[in-house]
């Protein structure tokens, strides 16, 4: 779990700044002379972030977030760092969450997620690939991130199924979504209609709707991409998923032929390296090939 206190002089947000900052800031936050003080345990914030995590579980059929893991949740990307009490929450449940947040000149919600000890980068969806492999992640997160999703002819989508891995989870919040009909209570087939149309292209199905939140589960059956009706996005060429980061996003389906291509849901959560295993890590670690098997077994 993230730290519940930093340095504030190891962050680029001022007094003035948090002062003029919203009601919301000042909850989760608490300015001192040398020091912020995170509430991420206390009250209605620590609440809220259990109560969403559960909502989520249930909504893709589990009982209770303590269930992720087993359910062959391992690792998320969680789109727009915040205070970095989400990623927290995940990680104190055993889930390798890392997020990614834009720079900001005023201070970066990826350095103060950072500071509080949680794995975090700066990056964004505006024209150059995630530097991540295709295939990494078994959640992708975003809630109320910034990204207008149906825009650039669904690149910022076509992204996200970049490093998704199959049979992973697309899970969306976001009150500019409007649902049709009125009911808020949770249930399928709901959905603004541009982005429902293009996660169709990208064989995703939505699996619920609940509030402000939708999930998505992406496909664990390449062969939907070849020959599913409603797709008209092309495949990658050979090779493409083989390219260096940071390249420009490209408007094709990736990962459908790699030998990565294993469905979440298929891989075990027992995996652990022994003490003996951790020993000779330590020892031999300019040795690459004895990471690899343990690198393709946690990221493959």
């Amino acid at each position: 779990m993230g730290k519940d206190v930093i340095w504030s002089g190891n962050v680029k947000i001022s007094k003035d700044q948090f002062l003029s900052s919203g009601s919301m800031t000042k909850r989760l936050m608490l300015l001192e002379e040398n020091q912020i003080a995170f509430h991420s345990k206390d009250g209605l914030i620590y609440d809220g972030v259990k109560d969403y995590s559960l909502q989520i579980a249930e909504m893709i059929g589990l009982e209770s977030a303590s269930e992720f893991l087993q359910a062959g949740l391992r690792t998320v990307l969680d789109i727009g760092c915040g205070f970095g009490s989400f990623g927290a929450h995940l990680l104190s449940l055993k889930l390798m969450t890392v997020c990614i947040a834009a720079y900001e000149v005023t201070g970066s919600q990826v350095q103060l997620a950072i500071e509080r000890g949680l794995p975090a980068i700066i990056g964004n969806f505006i024209s150059r690939q995630l530097p991540y492999p295709s295939l990494s992640f078994d959640k992708v997160h975003c809630a109320q991130c910034g990204i207008f999703w149906d825009k650039k002819d669904g690149m910022f989508l076509i992204e996200v199924d970049w490093v998704l891995k199959p049979g992973g989870y697309f899970v969306l919040t976001s009150p500019a979504i409007q649902p049709r009909g009125n009911s808020l209570s949770t249930k399928k087939g709901s959905s603004s209609k541009p982005i429902e149309e293009f996660t169709k292209k990208l064989c995703w199905s939505l699996l619920a709707q609940q509030d402000d939140t939708f999930i998505w589960q992406k496909t664990a059956d390449a062969s939907c991409y070849k020959f599913g009706k409603q797709s008209a996005i092309p495949l990658c060429k050979e090779g493409q998923d083989a390219q260096s980061y940071y390249q420009p996003l490209v408007p094709c389906i990736s990962g459908t032929t790699s030998k990565r291509w294993i469905p979440s849901q298929n891989k075990s959560s027992g995996f652990r390296l022994s003490a003996a295993e951790l020993e000779v890590h330590g020892k031999y670690c300019s040795n690459g090939s004895l990471l690899l098997p343990y690198y393709l077994l946690i990221f493959g």
